[in-house]
Parts: C-alpha cells; structure tokens; sequence
C-alpha cells in the first residue's frame, strides 16, 4: 500500500477523480437548465444536530453562569451546494450577542454566520437564554496540606510551612467566587531529611472538598517546609585564654543568648553537655566590651542555631579580700592508707581573693573550697600543691603554695 501511494501516477489519477466530482457538483444546477441533458433537481435539506451555541460577551466584566448549550441549524438549498458544505465544513459561527448588556439574565435572537450565502438557515430553538453576572476578585489564603507527614526520615520532624506569595487572587461569577471554601498546595514529605523548597500548584475547593476550576493568579505558589534534625538545647561557653593585666578584674562575663540548639544525630547531640562559642582573650581586655562570636559547628553536629552570640564582658578594676583559717580538704585518699599533716590531722591556710568589688563583696567561705590532691601519690612524704575552687571571676592565691604530708598504711 505505501509503495501505492508513492507512485506519482496513482496520485495524479486520484487528483484527477476528485477535480472530476468537484466539477460536476458546481455545475450540476446549470446542466439542468439546459433542455434534454439532466432531469430537474430539487432543493435538498440538511440538519446539523447539536451545534454548540457561542455567546458573545464583556469577558473583563462579567462572567456567563448559564446559556442554552446548544442548538440545531437546518440548511436547505441546491444539492450541491449542500454536499460541497458537507466536504469542506466552513468555519461557520451560531452565537447570541450581550456585549451591551448587564447582569442579569437575557434572551436573545440567535444569529449566525460564514454559511454559504446560496443556503437558507433557521435555527432552533430562535431564541436562546444567557445569564450575566458580574465578576469578583476575593483573595484567598493558601493553605499547606502535608501529604505522608509520618514518614519523613526517623527523628527528623516537620515545621511550618513558609508559602511566596501567602494569597491568590480568585476572579469568577460572583456566586462562584462564593463557592470557594480553601485554597491548597500539597507537599509530599515522605522520605525527607533535609529542608523542602519547591513549587506547587494551587487547588480550589468548596466546603464539601469538591475541587472547583476557577481562574486565579497566580495559579502556583513557593513553598518552603522545614525538615528539622533531632535536637537538644546545651548551654554556652567561652574559652578563656592569657592572663588580665595588672590590677584589673573581670566582674562579669555575659554570653547572649546562655543556650544554644543542636541539630544532628541523637547518638552525638547526647553527648554534648556545653557548646564552646570562641576564644576570650584576657590580656587584651583593658576596658568592658562587647564580641560577636560565630559559634564554630562541633564534630558530627549538622549546625547550631543561632549560628551567632553575642559575649559581654564586664571589667573592674581589682580588689582583694583575704580569708583565713580556712581548714585543707584531702581528696583522693585511698582506703587503707592515712594522710596527715606532719602528724596532724587537720590544717589551715590563709588566702587572698582578687576580683571586682562586686563579687567580693558576694564572697562567702562556703563558696571556696581548698584543697591537696592525693590521688596519684603512694606511701611516703610529699610536698603537695594547694588547690582552690571557687566562683568565676574570682582568682585566687595561698600563702603556702604547698603543704608537707604523710602517707602511710593503716595496717603499719
């Protein structure tokens, strides 16, 4: 069959066929006039069943929320010309008229137009029924529906929905527009682990949830949905570096916000007690000032929230205040052995606390704690360094720095 039609001659024979049967349907009514050729031929008739009714209307103004669908043409006139229509189908037009018209509801004279000038038309019905109403714009608030919420990636949770622009515009029929119950644009969670940023259409629905087809603007939307790692809020700290200069005291070290949240895998946030924020150098600080720190992300922590603290340190000038008699703990003692002072049980040192006149003035001896450290140190006598615990801010100095000590079995 190919080979058939790619035959030039079959194609100029067909050709020839179809100018033939065009010819004669043209002309047929001339050849009936003529004496003794063809025998007269009568006016025919042609229905067309179910032509679409087009209304003509102010489509920026208003809107048509019922017409009469549809109508019949029936055509009469030469045979011919009635069978040429039948091949070529003309781009023929039924329609009613309300350009000048309002709201409201119209009847009309339906008119028509393009068919062959030598075929009467009627129509029916002859009157056809429009309603008019005027158009609206209502704003609506686009609602995020999540789909599959439970599924997102363990531990991880779903935020709030962050929606570019928050409005569309919906235009219809006034009674339409009414209809509109929500506007919606679905996200799809599942398998999620990270922050959603997509674009999604917009869905209009009516209070029984039946989606309605209107024109809105615009017709999709941004949609941003936070996926959030599991997390847990850990206090802040700054590192504290060099040494104050002479005679100056830090009265008050201020970290802003005190907590910080991080976000990452439960088995590594567990673990984390405190978060270092940055480095405070001591010995440039001269005068009360104010840092920006940009908190450094720990190991195996996704980030930090806020990413930024603010450290305000407050600076005195150094005041000093002495205590005495403040008895020496031992810790570290094993069992089994005894630890004394050169054959004492108990001993006192004086000490020296240097710091603002504000937290001295706090100072009380249940906040200092002195001490000596055994616990790395066997039978025998020592010279041990005394320690000394107390709040921050505070520095602190012994008149001893070391105090002797015997350790011996109990069982000597």
């Amino acid at each position: 069959m190919d080979k058939l039609f790619n035959s030039h001659w079959f194609v100029k024979i067909i050709s020839f066929f179809i100018a033939l049967m065009l010819f004669t349907m043209v002309n047929i009514d001339n050849m009936t006039t003529q004496p003794g050729v063809l025998p007269a031929i009568t006016s025919a008739s042609y229905t067309l069943e179910d032509v679409e009714l087009t209304v003509l209307y102010d489509e920026e103004n208003y809107e048509v929320t019922d017409k009469t669908e549809h109508v019949q043409v029936n055509l009469k006139g030469p045979q011919s010309s009635l069978t040429l229509f039948q091949l070529t189908r003309p781009s023929y037009e039924v329609f009613v008229d309300v350009r000048e018209r309002g709201e409201g509801v119209h009847t009309l004279s339906v008119q028509h137009r393009n068919f062959p000038s030598d075929l009467s038309v009627s129509i029916v019905p002859q009157y056809a029924r429009v309603e008019l109403q005027e158009k609206q714009t209502v704003s609506f608030p686009v609602q995020v529906d999540i789909i599959n919420s439970g599924e997102v990636e363990e531990g991880y949770s779903v935020g709030t929905p962050i929606v570019t622009p928050i409005n569309v515009d919906v235009t219809a029929a006034r009674s339409l527009v009414a209809d509109v119950s929500v506007a919606k644009a679905y996200v799809d969670v599942a398998g999620a682990d990270k922050t959603i940023e997509e674009t999604a259409p917009v869905k209009l629905y009516d209070e029984d949830g039946n989606e309605l087809a209107l024109s809105m603007e615009p017709q999709v939307v941004d949609v941003k949905l936070p996926i959030t790692s599991p997390n847990r809020s850990v206090p802040t700290k700054v590192t504290r570096t060099g040494e104050l200069p002479e005679e100056v005291s830090i009265n008050e070290v201020q970290i802003e916000p005190e907590e910080v949240t991080i976000y990452g895998p439960t088995d590594i946030i567990d673990r984390m007690n405190v978060v270092e924020v940055g480095e405070l150098d001591l010995s440039e600080l001269t005068e009360s000032q104010t840092f920006e720190m940009t908190i450094p992300v720990p190991p195996g922590v996704e980030r930090v929230s806020p990413e930024e603290v603010t450290v305000t340190v407050t600076i005195s000038t150094e005041e000093t205040k002495e205590f005495t008699d403040i008895p020496v703990d031992i810790i570290g003692g094993r069992e089994g052995e005894g630890v004394t002072y050169n054959g004492s049980e108990t001993r006192v040192v004086t000490i020296t606390a240097r710091g603002s006149e504000e937290s001295l003035e706090k100072l009380t001896l249940s906040d200092i704690q002195v001490f000596v450290d055994v616990s790395d140190l066997s039978t025998g006598e020592y010279e041990v360094e005394v320690q000394i615990n107390g709040p921050p801010n505070i520095s602190f100095s012994s008149v001893e720095n070391t105090i002797p000590i015997e350790i011996t079995s109990r069982s000597e």
